[in-house]
């Protein structure tokens, strides 16, 4: 089970994909930052003008590409973690690391992490499970990583936090929705024009988180 929590961790070499090409120009390590741009142009992911810290989690990070986005919009005191099965070829004084499994890295250590009794402003997920060739049962598994990464949003997330996970559309995406909505006062389904257009992915976006 382990070996299926994380991202595809290699860029798909297509030719004619323009986004791969884009974000090789722009040193980026994936084609998927172009995809939390979106995200974060439509939602405003990170308050402008912030008086406090702001502290981010992004599950299933390798290779690193949003990991590189988000520290473009971190102050000198916000801080990433960034957690995954694999390693990570990028460093920057904003990131902290855990490569390991996301079931196995306590509330308490992430915020030791961070060196304060902060609670964390965003929960980031890009997770996706290997693919088997087997529809519902990838789809099954998605559904799955999401409430692993729900329930870390859960257990570390400030009021009015911020949570993003990709999923694969199914069945399961009506109760997945409701899930999150239990905790969260505004909960958007969005698909970024830079995902495949034969690609069943697809993100929600739910904001206002309420710490129960």
């Amino acid at each position: 089970m382990k070996k299926q929590q994380q991202k595809h961790q290699q860029q798909t070499k297509r030719p004619g994909d323009h986004f791969y090409h884009e974000a090789k120009e722009q040193g980026f390590l994936a084609r998927s930052v172009f995809k939390l741009q979106e995200i974060d142009q439509k939602y405003r992911l990170f308050p402008q003008n912030r008086r406090e810290p702001f502290f981010v989690i992004d599950l299933g990070c390798a290779p690193g590409s949003w990991l590189q986005y988000v520290i473009k919009k971190l102050n000198k005191d916000d801080r990433v973690v960034g957690i995954d099965l694999n390693n990570i070829t990028i460093s920057d004084e904003h990131i902290i690391f855990f490569q390991r499994d996301i079931n196995d890295v306590t509330s308490e250590e992430l915020f030791n992490a961070i060196k304060t009794d902060k609670r964390f402003n965003m929960v980031l997920s890009d997770m996706a499970p290997r693919t088997s060739g087997i529809k519902s049962a990838d789809q099954l598994r998605s559904a799955e990583l999401c409430r692993e990464a729900l329930r870390v949003a859960i257990s570390t997330l400030k009021k009015d936090g911020k949570f993003v996970i990709k999923v694969f559309q199914s069945n399961e995406l009506k109760a997945l929705t409701n899930d999150i909505k239990k905790y969260f006062t505004d909960v958007n389904i969005f698909k970024p024009e830079s995902s495949r257009k034969e690609s069943f992915e697809i993100y929600i976006v739910a904001t206002g988180f309420q710490h129960k």
